[in-house]
């Protein structure tokens, strides 16, 4: 699926680099251990919680130390939308488990990390855990509609469908600055 990112006249410079993306939905996507078998509401809402809070944590760190405007912008966009996130999540029950070693370890090496070292590993980080999202959000949408009857099903369904829009357009943000950034 390709269309290209239309943004409004007087906007960040930010908003300037945007106009230039053009999305692809990846042929092959990323494979996910377990994307495919993810078919309800409460299994997508444990899939996306620990990946929505290391991108939270990742973004809150980004706003103060990414020394790329482009990429610091992005942190701020990120860390707003994966509050907002995790506070839906929270809301219906779903609280996200201690990070994993590989997690923790992508914090570590971010904290340790100063100037273009630490833009460039944060961006790679956003692409990465924007690939999983859009696997999970896309495998679990492709499941089985739920009964009309199943409105937490339902609900889950909105918020894989709302999500998957930011997603998408997250991971063709974070690949064009990965590329700027020359990683």
């Amino acid at each position: 699926m390709k269309g290209t990112l239309a943004l409004g006249v007087g906007m960040s410079a930010l908003a300037s680099l945007l106009q230039s993306f053009t999305f692809k939905e990846e042929e092959n996507g990323l494979l996910v251990q377990g994307a495919g078998s993810i078919t309800t509401e409460a299994q997508f809402r444990a899939a996306i919680a620990p990946l929505a809070q290391m991108s939270m944590t990742s973004s809150q760190l980004a706003t103060t130390q990414a020394t790329n405007k482009y990429a610091k912008q992005f942190a701020g966009f990120e860390l707003a939308e994966t509050t907002a996130m995790m506070g839906i999540l929270k809301d219906l029950g779903t609280t996200p488990p201690a990070p994993d070693a590989k997690a923790q370890a992508m914090m570590d090496q971010l904290k340790a990390a100063k100037g273009a070292a630490f833009d460039k590993a944060y961006i790679a980080a956003q692409v990465q855990t924007h690939q999983q999202l859009n696997a999970l959000t896309t495998g679990y949408l492709a499941s089985a509609a739920p009964s009309a009857s199943n409105m937490m099903e339902k609900h889950g369904r909105h918020i894989a469908m709302l999500a998957s829009t930011s997603i998408k357009e997250h991971l063709a943000i974070t690949q064009q600055l990965s590329s700027m950034l020359g990683s």
